[in-house]
């Protein structure tokens, strides 16, 4: 090590030394190569210019250089990522979708409020020669953004449910459809751009109304448990018609407004309707042979990323250059790719991030930029703007109801399916953009179209709380059995082990509900459905062997802890079990989570402290008080039913003092009776049963360590 470091050092200063040697060798070229204008030139900056000079010519370069295109939009894109995590955890905290929180940070970053507190920092944060480069970062993001969306998107169930959900996709798009049309009546002439003929505005006025949001909508219903209900996938299947249908129509309205005359968007749909053909055709069989090459991560090489990702660019690119926009031919390149899961799981994996966590907040920068909600203060404005949230309310939410109740669906569901469709969300946005960028909406119309797909989307949470409210009376058969919460799926395994020891003799119906939740709202679809299949697989196959009936509830979640509490109190469970472990900060077990469950639940729990169990032959029970007797009855029950031998440490000296009946009881089953205050005892246990209270009060107990393999398992019980 020491020669390590004399040869290192020696190393730097013969190079250093070196490098002076070569450079005074230098200085001498030098002589005749700097002009007389240089020399004076310097000579007369240095006799005249004092250190303040130096310094504010320093300055000025420095504030130039933050004006140049690459650092302006590197700092741009810090800025409003910043901006919309922000907003997006602050709409989280108030239980809404994250996507509010960022169109929400995008119209506060523009002049609605940014530009108009703090006029010199938005001009110069935000000039409009930079808007250019990020309205073609957020294209480009946009076209990753939809391929994933087409990915997501479902045919098969489609297929499975086509007749309810055609029927109710189509109503919630043409009743908002038409009395979109005929609110254009009433502001064509004061909010539609000069030279946009009145067909052109009213169909686009119907498209904004009928738009919902699949992405929003999808995420939604995973957060409140609705995937596997006959209201989530009915849901879900609507929203992909929807969105089908909604773009099918937009690239036949973008036709008709491009190309200027009927004629010439005959034409264009005539091409569109050939290339959707090729690729239906042509184009999908053969992804689908390529999705039989590339089933796992390690076929999937980067030149067959890169084959893949092409992919969606190129149909983009023919789509805009046929006269429909460049997103449809995105969206087209999703829906047809292989239908395998794994393989569409790993693009979406490779694209989402990107596109979601920098491209996309920066379309959100955009529109919050185009949206200027002071308009709206002239004249009778925001009267139009109410009557533009009423129609599109009314008409989405109406049409999707009474299209579901007439296809026989109770009151409460077709109302929560009403509330569901009225999500408009990103989807609105882009379709809003696009009416932007070819001139067919006004500043104005555009900034009320953009509120109100906020409005709409916020309200989806409320309007569903407040139908479960209302139908409140109406309850569904409440659960019983056993809860167990787990994060990772070994932990799942390890507290279904000991739930298997805690059914009431004469049970028949063995039914344990497990609860798995990811701490990230902000995921996929495919994504989703990879973490829920592993992490119940394990569970699954042991449920099998134990002869138990396992229910499982997952849901991508932004409040952990919540969701959980939430869960224990909607069901009649007998105990809900779940791991502690310590946290990075501190070394209390029971910290933040469990101390939240345990405060605000009345249910019997278990927490499991343990790296991973290995065999349950040998369980001990900690006797420190007369309250811990309590679980003598508890523990010899899960001990005998688990197969495994149980003894009870008394430290105190508590067992003399037992009731006739439970020392006959500790004879009867031939109990070990473990004296001594030293808690090494302990580690010949395979898991070591304690009441919740004692180990909080007993300061030894809680430092002893648990051995490799073991477990505590911390126990309130009540009879």
């Amino acid at each position: 090590m020491k020669r390590n470091a004399i040869f290192y050092i020696t190393l730097l200063l013969l190079s250093f030394g070196a490098f002076i040697f070569v450079a005074k060798q230098g200085k001498s070229l030098e002589v005749g190569k700097v002009t007389t204008v240089e020399v004076s030139s310097s000579t007369s900056v240095e006799s005249t210019e004092d250190t303040i000079d130096v310094w504010k010519k320093a300055g000025a370069k420095l504030w130039k250089g933050f004006h140049e295109p690459l650092p302006l939009l590197l700092l741009q894109i810090g800025v409003v990522i910043a901006a919309t995590r922000v907003m997006g955890k602050l709409a989280v905290l108030v239980r809404q979708p994250f996507v509010v929180g960022e169109i929400l940070a995008g119209i506060l970053l523009g002049p609605s409020l940014f530009g108009l507190l703090f006029p010199e920092q938005y001009q110069f944060l935000f000039p409009k020669v930079s808007l250019s480069s990020l309205q073609l970062l957020s294209q480009i993001g946009l076209v990753f953004f939809m391929f994933v969306v087409g990915m997501e998107l479902d045919l098969k169930i489609l297929r499975n449910q086509a007749d309810s959900a055609i029927l109710i996709s189509h109503a919630s798009i043409l009743l908002p459809f038409l009395m979109g049309a005929i609110l254009a009546l009433s502001i064509y002439k004061t909010l539609a751009p000069p030279e946009v003929t009145f067909l052109s505005f009213s169909l686009f006025m119907g498209i904004g109304m009928s738009i919902t949001a699949f992405p929003v909508l999808a995420r939604i219903v995973q957060e409140r448990g609705l995937t596997k209900t006959k209201l989530g996938g009915l849901a879900l299947t609507c929203a992909a018609s929807d969105d089908l249908t909604a773009w099918c129509l937009l690239a036949v309205v973008i036709a008709l407004v491009q190309s200027g005359g009927l004629l010439a968007a005959l034409f264009t749909i005539i091409l569109a309707i050939i290339y959707v053909i090729i690729m239906w055709k042509i184009v999908q069989p053969a992804m689908h042979r390529a999705g039989g090459i590339f089933t796992n991560r390690e076929a999937f090489t980067k030149m067959a990323v890169a084959l893949f990702l092409l992919f969606p660019i190129a149909s983009a690119w023919i789509t805009e250059s046929i006269g429909i926009h460049a997103l449809f031919g995105a969206f087209l390149a999703g829906v047809v790719m292989p239908d395998k899961p794994k393989l569409r799981t790993l693009l979406a994996e490779k694209v989402e991030d990107l596109s979601t966590a920098i491209f996309l907040p920066l379309f959100f920068a955009l529109t919050g930029i185009r949206t200027q909600i002071g308009l709206l203060n002239q004249g009778n404005l925001w009267f139009d703007f109410v009557m533009v949230l009423m129609v599109a309310i009314v008409g989405k939410f109406a049409g999707s109801t009474i299209a579901a109740k007439a296809s026989g669906n109770n009151w409460k569901d077709s109302l929560s399916l009403g509330a569901l469709m009225n999500t408009r969300g990103l989807m609105e946005l882009i379709v809003l953009n696009i009416g932007y960028d070819i001139g067919v909406l006004s500043s104005q119309i555009f900034s009320m179209m953009v509120l109100m797909a906020l409005v709409t989307t916020y309200m989806t949470g409320p309007s569903l709380n407040l139908i479960e409210k209302i139908f409140a009376g109406v309850k569904d058969k409440r659960e019983e059995g056993i809860l167990l919460a787990f994060a990772l799926h070994s932990r799942g395994v390890d507290l279904l082990r000991l739930a298997s020891g805690l059914f009431q003799n004469g049970n028949r119906t063995k039914e344990v509900t497990a609860l798995h939740l990811t701490p990230d709202s902000w995921i996929s679809g495919k994504t989703a459905q990879k973490y829920e299949k592993k992490s119940f697989e394990p569970l699954f196959k042991l449920s099998k062997e134990l002869g138990i009936k396992l229910k499982t509830l997952y849901k991508p979640s932004d409040n952990v802890t919540r969701d959980i509490l939430k869960t224990i109190q909607s069901g009649n469970y007998n105990i809900f079990l779940t791991g502690g472990a310590k946290s990075l900060f501190s070394d209390d077990v029971l910290g933040g989570k469990i101390r939240t469950l345990l405060s605000e639940s009345e249910t019997n729990a278990g927490i499991l402290v343990a790296e991973k169990l290995k065999e349950l032959d040998r369980f001990i029970l900690a006797v420190y008080s007369d309250k811990d007797v309590k679980l003598l009855g508890f523990a010899l029950t899960m001990a005998k039913k688990i197969g495994a031998k149980l003894s009870i440490w008394d430290p105190k000296g508590k067992v003399p003092q037992f009731s006739q009946k439970e020392r006959n009881l500790l004879k009867k089953e031939k109990i070990t009776i473990l004296k001594g205050e030293n808690p090494q005892v302990l580690s010949e246990a395979d898991l070591v049963i304690c009441d919740l209270e004692t180990w909080e009060e007993e300061t030894e107990f809680r430092n002893w360590e648990l051995s490799d393999g073991s477990g505590l398992f911390l126990v309130r019980y009540k009879e």
